[in-house]
């Protein structure tokens, strides 16, 4: 008999969490985590930050989504960076959504222009429109995030 591999655990850690069975998803995105599957640790990171099958850990996330976002997961990068978004840390923010978008997360570019557009008067108006433009040219951007960064952009009355 063969032993699962990484893959295994991970497709397997997806159906149980479709089934609702969140600490034996949680058990074996461990277990796909521990074996090198990256994707694996962004669900851990999510699982903690959203407390899923596990008491809510914020800190612990962040660890978890870092330890993707170093792996290369794209999901890793934008979710470390809204963990510092949210904490009110933009600077590093920013730097993670970069990460995102140079991935092809193009929602990471709609982020990226919220985050200057919220500088307020000290604003760089260049780097909004760059990343709003980017957004809703890009390929890998949601149909929603498409649309927000469309309704900046006219608000900013560029189209």
């Amino acid at each position: 008999m063969q032993e699962p591999t990484q893959d295994d655990w991970f497709l397997e850690a997806n159906n149980a969490w479709d089934a609702g069975a969140h600490k034996k998803a949680l058990s074996l995105f461990l277990k796909a985590a521990a074996a090198g599957e990256t994707h694996a640790l962004n669900s851990v990171g999510y699982f903690l930050d959203h407390g899923i099958g596990v008491k809510k850990n914020a800190a612990a996330a962040r660890d978890w989504y870092r330890k993707a976002a170093k792996a290369g997961d794209v999901a890793g990068c934008a979710n470390l960076a809204i963990c510092y978004r949210d904490e009110g840390n933009f600077r590093w923010a920013r730097f993670w959504f970069e990460r995102a978008f140079a991935q092809g997360d193009g929602d990471a570019a709609l982020e990226l222009g919220r985050l200057f557009l919220w500088e307020g008067p000290n604003r760089n108006d260049h780097k909004v429109v760059h990343y709003l433009t980017q957004a809703v040219a890009s390929p890998g951007v949601s149909a929603d995030g498409k649309k927000e960064a469309g309704r900046l952009l006219k608000s900013l009355g560029r189209k």
